[in-house]
Parts: structure tokens; sequence; C-alpha cells
């Protein structure tokens, strides 16, 4: 793929949510129409071109029921070319998961719970994705714990999720 940005390109923005199309370029600014029909500027630095073919092929990514996929992330902190990654996140929260769990005990909540987990981890291995983000929530942490040891039992890289996100009730989990 040609990295160079022309106009009539896609774009996707580093910094924040969203994209759009090239309309102009005047040195290192770009004019972008974005997706909401807006005119804004960016430099080189904060835009990203858009590969039709990846964009397409992470469209068709199947994605379990119950779970969703959150974006296409760019690293942009890499040593290497920039390149879209896709991340999953899962709510396994029981109201999430369940629509009549109030007959279950706690421990079978929480079992439920982490078969869930353990079944999107299985999916997740075997499908390109870079990232999984697992929302289990603060609580007393007996969750979040149970979650833990699971990621240990697979031997995947895990640490907590954005604080500020997610209150430090989520992990995110790598699959490099």
């Amino acid at each position: 793929m040609d990295n160079k940005i022309r106009v009539g390109d896609k774009i996707k923005f580093l910094d924040f949510e969203g994209g759009g199309k090239v309309i102009s370029i005047l040195e290192n600014m770009y004019t972008i129409l974005t997706n909401e029909g807006f005119e804004e500027k960016h430099s080189i630095n904060t835009i990203i071109k858009v590969d039709d073919e990846l964009e397409k092929s992470l469209k068709s990514t199947y994605i379990p029921d119950g779970f969703r996929k959150i974006t296409n992330r760019v690293e942009k902190n890499s040593i290497f070319k920039s390149k879209t990654q896709l991340v999953w996140e899962i709510d396994i929260h029981i109201e999430n998961l369940l629509e009549n769990f109030h007959h279950m005990t706690n421990h079978e909540i929480i079992n439920y719970q982490l078969d869930k987990c353990e079944n999107i981890i299985h999916k997740a291995l075997k499908t390109k994705i870079y990232k999984l983000v697992i929302i289990h929530g603060k609580g007393q942490g007996v969750l979040r714990q149970e979650v833990h040891n699971l990621l240990y039992s697979f031997r995947l890289d895990f640490k907590d999720s954005d604080y500020i996100r997610y209150s430090g009730g989520a992990t995110d989990v790598f699959f490099v």
C-alpha cells in the first residue's frame, strides 16, 4: 500500500475517533471533510491513510454474540509502520450476559462469567486481534482475581486497563 496521503484519500484520526476524506493539502496541513460533514484542518502527524482492503477484512471479522468491537485503533508509538489493529471488548457483568440470573448463587454466577470469558479467549486466540478488554467491574475484586487466574493459566500478557476510561474495573489482554 502507498502510504502517501493524497486528495481524495480516506483517513482516520490518530488522537480521537472518526475520520473523513482529504479535500485539499497545503504544505503539511490537510483539510478533511469529516464523516459528520465538517471541514477541519489537521497536520500530517494526526491522521493516517485508510487501507480499504484492511478495512473490509476487519469489518468482516467474526465477532461472537455478546461482544462488540470497540474500534480499529492505530498504534502511533510503534517503531514500525503504523498499522490498524483490532481490539475487542467484553463486559462480563452478569446482567449483560443473562436476562434472568436471580435464581443463581454467587458461585454459579462467577463460574458462568468465567466460562464466557474463557470462550472469548479461545476465539480471540484463533482470530487476529491485538487486544481484548475484559470489563469485570470493581466490586470486591473476586471476579477480577478469577479473571487474572484464568489469564495466568493461558499464559497471556495482561494488565489493568486505563483507569480513567474503566475506573479500575477492566483488564487488557494482549495477543502478540
